[in-house]
């Protein structure tokens, strides 16, 4: 396996990691266990960091194009809410939060997973 395919094992593996983990916590409820929350939120931030440092590589041997940058930022985005939302969910708060935030923390990942895919795709396969 080269070090491309890894990449691609690595990131698919963190965001099952990732999504399991994000079921569990909804099935559960509040209040969340620690452990499980702290997988979920620590695989998450390493997700991130890892794709990053993997796209500014790429970045590094040969500059992206204005098609790949609107990729990763539309990825980024995505991301960026998905983030957002499970922390709002995460909040320990007196009033449940609106039921759109719930909604869209179910919906997000989704669209995450399915723009990292192919911004992966798109970057690793360049010519």
């Amino acid at each position: 396996m080269n070090s491309s395919q890894l990449r691609v094992v690595g990131a698919g593996v963190a965001f099952l990691v990732m999504f399991l983990s994000g079921f569990w916590l909804n099935r559960t409820g509040k209040p969340y266990g620690t452990l499980i929350f702290t997988i979920h939120k620590i695989t998450g931030l390493g997700l991130g960091i890892f794709l990053y440092l993997s796209i500014r590589q790429i970045h590094q041997v040969a500059a992206l194009s204005p098609v790949e940058i609107a990729i990763i930022v539309v990825t980024a985005l995505f991301f960026v809410a998905t983030v957002i939302t499970g922390s709002l969910l995460s909040i320990p708060v007196s009033r449940p939060m609106p039921d759109v935030v719930s909604r869209l923390n179910k919906v997000l990942p989704y669209f995450t997973l399915l723009s990292t895919t192919l911004t992966l795709y798109i970057l690793l396969n360049r010519r």
